[in-house]
């Protein structure tokens, strides 16, 4: 468990210095993903479709505001099309993070950790709660790349990673979504109520699992 933990640490120090490197910088700050998806929907809705996709996905290696992205997008797209929009990119997310992890994790892991036994030890303390953790990996920034890369680091099977993560991600997208198109310039209370109920369900969810595994 402590050499997981140590992984999981290494990690989320590299994905956290994107995330502050840009939040620092503003170069992708919430304010400008909502002026460049407000002028990018005046496109055909294919494009803006890609758009959101491509945002979604590029969040692996930079700091993307994704709940505000789903909401501008459902707001634009409607609650189906930006659901399935969202979901899509928050998939090929996972799946690329999850094929980093397996490509290229256990190599380095190999040169910090020479014992095999050490090895399989960090497989079976993911696979012990692996589901739940992608499952609620959208409760805090930087979790789903870290527990996507994590995955593939452990040698997860890959159908049971697109099940776990996939029953977690897509209903989050569809109902964010849905809290964007309900919205309105004049009555923000649907996004707001969803933000706050999602990240509030998925928080709790979190501190369960981590009362579980201390």
């Amino acid at each position: 468990m402590k050499d997981l933990l140590k992984i999981a640490l290494i990690l989320a120090l590299a994905f956290a210095s994107t995330f502050l490197l840009i939040q620092g910088t503003g170069l992708v700050t919430e304010e400008g993903v909502r002026a460049f998806l407000a002028q990018a929907h005046t496109i055909h809705p294919g494009w803006f479709v890609l758009l959101v996709i491509l945002l979604l996905v590029v969040d692996l290696l930079i700091a993307v505001p994704t709940m505000a992205t789903i909401l501008l997008a459902g707001y634009f797209l409607g609650p189906w099309l930006a659901g399935a929009a969202s979901a899509t990119g928050l998939m090929l997310l996972g799946t690329l993070g999850y094929g980093l992890g397996f490509r290229f994790g256990r190599p380095i892991l190999g040169r910090l950790f020479k014992d095999e036994a050490r090895l399989a030890g960090i497989e079976a303390a993911f696979a012990r709660n692996d589901l739940l953790v992608l499952f609620i990996c959208q409760a805090l920034p930087i979790l789903p790349e870290l527990s996507c890369t994590l995955a593939g680091i452990a040698r997860m099977r890959f159908a049971r990673f697109v099940l776990g993560y996939g029953v977690g991600v897509v209903p989050f997208a569809f109902i964010v979504a849905w809290g964007g198109s309900a919205s309105t310039a004049s009555d923000p209370w649907p996004a707001i109520y969803t933000v706050i109920g999602v990240s509030t369900a998925l928080l709790l969810a979190w501190r369960m699992l981590n009362r579980k595994t201390a």
